[in-house]
């Protein structure tokens, strides 16, 4: 489930906490001269898996929009290049732009999402 962008100064607030927690314990050698150096490091490490999974990228940088947009559109270049073809060749010119404009589109959408850096959903 994808942490709401409201939330994200809260989860912030509580690596504070936790932190001022671990100060204030006698169980271990940190001090509060060490704090403010462990908030900003935490926020750092923190920061990362909150942009994750968030997934705030705009659909024009998505490689998974851009495949699906390319194996949608492949079926409509045959008729936009302007050349008449014979009914056979309007269907072998069809058949293989389709085909290629659907494997290039497959292809692009399989690649955006092995490569995305964010959950599906998020």
């Amino acid at each position: 489930m994808p942490i709401p962008a409201a939330a994200i100064p809260f989860i912030f607030d509580i690596a504070k906490v936790v932190v001022d927690k671990l100060v204030a314990s006698p169980n271990n050698d940190i001090t509060r001269a060490d704090a403010p150096q462990i908030k900003k490091e935490v926020a750092e490490a923190i920061a990362p898996a909150i942009e994750h999974l968030t997934n705030n990228e705009p659909w024009y940088q998505s490689r998974v929009t851009w495949g699906a947009i390319i194996a949608a559109a492949s079926p409509m270049v045959a008729p936009l290049i302007g050349r008449v073809f014979s009914p056979e060749e309007q269907m072998l010119a069809t058949a293989v732009m389709t085909g290629i404009g659907s494997a290039f589109g497959a292809g692009t959408v399989l690649y955006g999402r092995w490569k995305a850096k964010k959950p599906i959903g998020a």
